[in-house]
């Protein structure tokens, strides 16, 4: 009977030692809850994890006389410390996509000059009337009749030069890779 006895003593001890540490780990999930409020449920959860490890880092060179008081005890420090690193850290809030920086990103910047510089020089090597007649119609905005008038072309040279310029414009940014009109 004293065998029974000796063996069922540890397994009582035992379930009593989870019962009370479950008991335990409630309450500091209570206390801890408490003082952080119901929206930091994910950082009191934390802070009970971080109580446990502090336990038993400390329980391995020092003997602890009252578990709860230090639990308690490392619990409401740990709270603390949260509260103090919350307020000195900067206030952020999340951006509302409503509101758009209206410059472009640093990448189509690049883009947008790499293009540039790939049209500009596609320019100079143009033959000298298309290139006019190009810069006075798409950039100046001139009417084809009056191109052809100052020029002495007819109206369909004119829409000839622009389609070729075109075309000259959009073979250079093909040649680099680049699709013409998009960035990549």
């Amino acid at each position: 009977m004293n065998e029974i006895m000796a063996i069922a003593a540890p397994a009582a001890e035992r379930r009593r030692a989870a019962r009370e540490e479950a008991e335990l780990r409630t309450a500091l999930r209570r206390f801890v809850g408490g003082r952080l409020g119901a929206g930091e449920r994910a950082d009191g959860e934390d802070i009970v994890q971080e109580t446990y490890l502090r336990l038993y880092d400390y329980r391995r060179t020092r003997p602890v006389a009252d578990i709860g008081a230090f639990c308690f005890a490392v619990a409401r420090n740990l709270v603390h410390d949260h509260f103090r690193r919350r307020a000195a850290a900067p206030r952020t809030e999340p951006v509302d996509e409503a509101i758009v920086c209206p410059q472009p990103r640093v990448e189509e910047v690049l883009d947008y000059r790499q293009r540039v510089e790939i049209l500009v020089r596609a320019m100079k090597v143009m033959p000298a009337l298309r290139r006019e007649v190009f810069l006075r119609r798409q950039l100046d905005g001139t009417p084809a009749a009056q191109i052809a008038t100052d020029l002495g072309l007819s109206r369909a040279a004119v829409d000839k030069h622009c389609t070729r310029a075109l075309a000259d414009l959009r073979a250079a940014l093909e040649r680099r890779g680049l699709p013409p009109g998009a960035r990549p």
